[in-house]
């Protein structure tokens, strides 16, 4: 089975695309940040969307390496019968 690496990054920042932080557009991966940046510069809490984009890709990041916390599965276990004479 295919490691799942990651979601890819945005196309202006660079950062980690992390689930629910990231739309597609014309074939382009932008984080909420730079959308929002891009479309309504004028936007109250747009230091407050850039920290919460940031975060997310930092903390989402470091979940990829812990094993302790949520252990691969033990299955699905191949069948094969044992060989008897």
């Amino acid at each position: 089975m295919p490691q799942f690496e990651s979601l890819g990054n945005c196309s202006i920042c660079g950062v980690a695309c992390t689930p629910m932080n990231y739309l597609t557009h014309a074939g382009n991966k932008y984080c909420t940040w730079c959308w929002v940046e891009k479309n309504n510069p004028d936007h109250p809490d747009l230091e407050q969307i850039k920290e919460r984009v940031y975060s997310a890709a930092k903390e989402w990041k470091c979940l990829k390496w812990y094993r302790e916390d949520r252990k691969l599965p033990n299955g699905p276990y191949s069948y094969k019968k044992p060989y008897k004479k």
